[in-house]
């Protein structure tokens, strides 16, 4: 699966107990320094507002917190709702890791046409407005889904 220029950036860890997962994820990678590019607070309550299977939510609170390592940022999720792909993911496969994140130059349409020839499905895409990202469910071949992010310059 050859994207364009790609880096994974990201671990999505989806947990039912944020603190514990949090916890023991500072103690075996201690806690490195954010990225450059991330000044914003990683720790916080949300509720996003995106397509999920076609359909539009926005009532899916999360608690999240990040934790970051010398190679990765990983960003713990606790899902508070159950209409999501996160709730999803922790009904079906417990707390693990959920998604990788893969920094793309994009454009983004030429990424998700690469990814639905191989047949892997879009579960959502959201465009924020220095930033696009889609998830596709790659958890058959790859155990996990993949978020492809494209930043714009």
């Amino acid at each position: 699966m050859a994207l364009s220029s790609t880096n994974i950036v990201k671990v999505i860890v989806v947990t039912d107990d944020l603190e514990k997962t949090v916890s023991a994820y500072k103690t075996l990678l201690g806690t490195g320094k954010e990225p450059a590019e991330q000044n914003t607070e990683h720790k916080e309550v949300r509720t996003p507002f995106m397509k999920y299977k076609g359909a539009d939510i926005t009532d899916t609170p999360m608690k999240v917190e990040s934790v970051f390592s010398d190679n990765f940022w990983f960003e713990i999720i606790q899902p508070l709702g159950n209409n999501d792909p996160w709730a999803d993911w922790l009904k079906e496969h417990g707390t693990s890791i959920c998604s990788i994140c893969l920094l793309s130059d994009g454009p983004l349409e030429d990424d998700e046409e690469t990814m639905k020839n191989k047949g892997f499905e879009s579960l959502f895409k959201q465009e924020k407005g220095y930033e696009a990202y889609e998830y596709f469910d790659t958890s058959k071949a790859l155990g996990v889904l993949v978020e492809v992010k494209e930043q714009y310059k």
